[in-house]
């Protein structure tokens, strides 16, 4: 290898762009934990919050929401870079995992600062039309959680968005651009719209 042969890759223009991105995500990672750790101790132990951080990383929906979004890319083999078997597997699941913690990280720090309450609350009332839309409109525009009135729901939109920008870090060069990413975000954000409409018209328990 000549002298500077083993800087021949950088010289690529498709690594310098990707080496790029990963920097630009990377500074964006780092402001989301930041925000996270200056959240964390201001509300003291018992703060939901944390709580909601803890259970959207562990909790019992979150991980079958993984296990099922895992079983299910495997089976349409997406992205088809990986492949199926146990390596794309894995893959697919750690994908979805740690966009599940790039997630939860960014809406545990933007809500603290904006007091958004992101918990879901059962209309129940209503024509099934009307329940449809308080459900749509409700997971975007949500309650305070330090007195009466809504506000945006800053935290959840940039957790979205963080988490399907982050990604592309892992993701084959085919899907690795700003647009699969948005379309990442907008596929957590229609997920979650519509696992809420499961929840409002699901039977009750008697």
């Amino acid at each position: 290898m000549g002298p500077g042969g083993s800087l021949a890759w950088w010289r690529r223009p498709a690594c310098r762009e990707r080496a790029g991105r990963g920097v630009a995500r990377g500074r964006l990672l780092a402001v989301a934990y930041g925000m996270a750790l200056m959240a964390a101790p201001v509300r003291g132990q018992d703060d939901n919050h944390l709580r909601d951080f803890r259970y959207k990383l562990i909790g019992t929906g979150p991980l079958i929401g993984t296990v099922v979004g895992t079983l299910s890319t495997e089976f349409f083999n997406v992205p088809r870079e990986w492949r199926r078997g146990y390596g794309g597997l894995g893959k697919r699941a750690g994908n979805l995992f740690a966009q599940s913690a790039v997630q939860a990280t960014v809406e545990l720090g933007a809500s603290y600062w904006t007091h958004e309450d992101l918990h879901f609350r059962r209309c129940g009332a209503g024509s099934a039309w009307a329940r449809v839309k308080r459900v749509v409109a409700g997971d975007f525009r949500v309650r305070r959680d330090d007195g009466p009135g809504h506000t945006l729901a800053v935290g959840r939109i940039a957790g979205a968005f963080a988490a399907g920008q982050m990604s592309r870090l892992w993701m084959p060069d085919r899907v690795a651009g700003f647009r699969s990413g948005l379309g990442t975000s907008g596929a957590t954000l229609g997920l979650k719209v519509g696992s809420d409409l499961l929840r409002e018209f699901r039977p009750r328990k008697r």
